[in-house]
């Protein structure tokens, strides 16, 4: 077959491009430190990488999410732990209140410290994460959880929030509730249970003496749905010496108990001072349970205790007002805390899983776009060969001539 010279320059120069052009890919490679330069490289592996990448991007994502989440669960719980620091020391102070040897400078103080106390409580429940939302406020965020009206009739402090949280994607199958409202931890909140006498033939007054017995009767006979079942009648016999306890409402006799008109009276917890002859009654009822914030627990027993004339057993009441809110407060503080806990081990537990299902996708992906740089500094020396090759050819071949012949 005849080969003019222009095609064996053509084929001479085309197979110098080629030589360069692969040696110049594998420079790329080695360069970038990837296989795949452009998608003709590898379509298959080009689209395996974009799958890995778009997950590895949403992993960073939940990441970030986690990071967010458990800086405000940090922050939440260090203000719980706070609030429950604040309202053991206003505790102590209760108690101290009622030792009995208190002189009014001491009271003054103790008041002037739960007045602290309830300011301190006050600011913490409205606390506020990095981003300056408000903790305990549920979707209403960006306005003061609780806000304060020393004008109001009622309580003093009340809540602005809602009862709504977010929750926020912390992995493909796993969302972490971000925070509490306060409407649940700190508003929905038992003050202490109480009966008041409502009638009778007699006169009596009723005070609650043991408060845990008194709660335990309380759970057991209160009727949330029948307001009649809630009220009792104390009935002296013909004898003058028992009483016979019934329910007003139901008719039922809940018992029969000696009597002495000279002692106090008591009964599941209540001690009742009346002055009864046969067939007197005393009726009583058992009061409808409210809820308090802890704020306006203190608030109530800094006011009382800036009454000089509340003594005795005003003064007893008030401190068992005060203590039965901490108590109960705590403990829904309490079981945030736990709650708070339990969220930030798993968003613990979830972000060190992810750590590792990011280096798992990053090795598989780097086993499909990077450069084996052993496999191409080796095919860079043969390119470099083959490249010389044609050149020396090139050389040789253009330089032959008929005329050397001749």
């Amino acid at each position: 077959m005849r080969i003019s010279t222009n095609q064996l320059y053509d084929r001479s120069i085309q197979g110098i491009l080629d030589n360069q052009g692969d040696l110049s890919k594998i420079q790329q490679q080695l360069s970038s430190g990837k296989r795949i330069i452009t998608p003709s490289d590898d379509p298959v592996g080009v689209a395996q990488v974009i799958r890995l990448t778009e997950t590895l991007d949403q992993m960073a994502q939940y990441q970030k999410n986690n990071n967010l989440v458990t800086s405000s669960l940090e922050q939440q719980e260090t203000a719980l732990s706070s609030i429950s620091d604040a309202l053991n020391r206003a505790r102590q102070l209760a108690i101290q209140s009622g030792n009995g040897i208190m002189n009014a400078d001491d009271r003054e103080a103790i008041s002037l410290e739960i007045k602290q106390i309830r300011d301190q409580v006050f600011d913490l429940m409205n606390s506020r994460n990095a981003d300056g939302d408000y903790i305990f406020a549920g979707h209403q965020s960006h306005s003061p959880a609780f806000s304060y009206n020393p004008a109001a009739t009622g309580n003093k402090y009340q809540f602005e929030g809602d009862e709504g949280f977010n929750r926020v994607q912390i992995s493909a199958n796993v969302a972490i509730q971000a925070g509490d409202s306060g409407k649940l931890v700190f508003e929905n909140v038992l003050a202490r249970h109480t009966a008041t006498v409502s009638g009778g033939s007699v006169s009596a007054k009723v005070f609650v003496d043991q408060q845990a017995k008194f709660d335990r009767f309380f759970s057991d006979n209160y009727d949330a749905v029948t307001a009649a079942n809630n009220n009792l009648r104390f009935t002296v016999n013909g004898a003058g010496n028992q009483v016979t306890v019934t329910n007003v409402g139901t008719g039922a006799t809940l018992d029969t108990l000696d009597y002495d008109p000279t002692v106090p009276f008591n009964y599941q917890g209540l001690q009742f001072n009346f002055n009864g002859g046969p067939g007197d009654t005393v009726d009583f009822q058992l009061d409808t349970p409210q809820k308090k914030n802890v704020a306006e627990t203190l608030n109530d027993f800094f006011l009382k205790l800036q009454d000089p004339d509340l003594v005795g057993q005003a003064l007893d009441d008030a401190i068992r007002d005060v203590m039965t809110g901490i108590d109960n407060g705590q403990k829904q503080i309490g079981n945030t805390i736990s709650a708070v806990g339990g969220r930030l081990n798993v968003a613990e537990s979830v972000y060190e899983t992810n750590l590792d299902q990011e280096i798992t996708l990053k090795t598989a992906r780097g086993k499909i776009e990077d450069v084996d740089y052993a496999e191409a500094i080796s095919e860079l020396s043969k390119q470099e060969t083959a490249l010389q090759a044609a050149q020396q050819t090139f050389g040789r071949v253009t330089n032959l001539s008929l005329f050397d012949y001749l």
